[in-house]
């Protein structure tokens, strides 16, 4: 599917939030990734906006 990632575990990701993720693991600001939940990585919020 357009603009999802799949994981080696076969997970399906939006592959945005995937290179946001990862932009932050690179990034100096030593964040705690591990307590980011694998729900909202693998199902973003929708927000529509008008």
């Amino acid at each position: 599917k357009r603009g999802l990632y799949q994981t080696k575990d076969k997970h399906l990701v939006s592959a945005d939030i995937n290179g946001a993720a990862n932009i932050l693991v690179k990034s100096k600001h030593r964040l705690d990734l591990q307590r980011v939940s694998s729900g909202f990585l693998a199902n973003p919020l929708r927000i529509k906006i008008s």
